[in-house]
């Protein structure tokens, strides 16, 4: 995977993971501020806007986890004989 292509995966991780911290504080707050004049209606109707809120942040918490790359980055300055060795290998007669 070139540098260029790591770069914007961990944007769009970054980027999805903060909407869904965000998501997730606007449900806490919906969920807290229900019995308020001002967010009754929104929160007692067929589909609450807390729940909508609680949705998009799993969608972005599951898009973060999704832009994660499949193959394991290994430092450069790791050793190759700090690999492990069969076991058969290993042991010393």
């Amino acid at each position: 995977m070139s540098t260029t292509e790591r770069d914007w995966t961990a944007a769009f991780r970054t980027g999805f993971y903060w909407i869904g911290m965000v998501m997730t504080l606007a449900c806490l707050t919906f969920v807290l501020a229900s019995n308020t004049e001002l967010l009754f209606r929104f929160e007692h109707t067929a589909f609450p806007l807390s729940w909508a809120f609680a949705g998009l942040a799993v969608v972005a918490f599951l898009a973060a986890e999704s832009c994660q790359p499949a193959e394991s980055l290994t430092s450069e300055t790791e050793d190759e004989s700090s690999q492990l060795v069969p076991e058969w290998e290993a042991v010393e007669v």
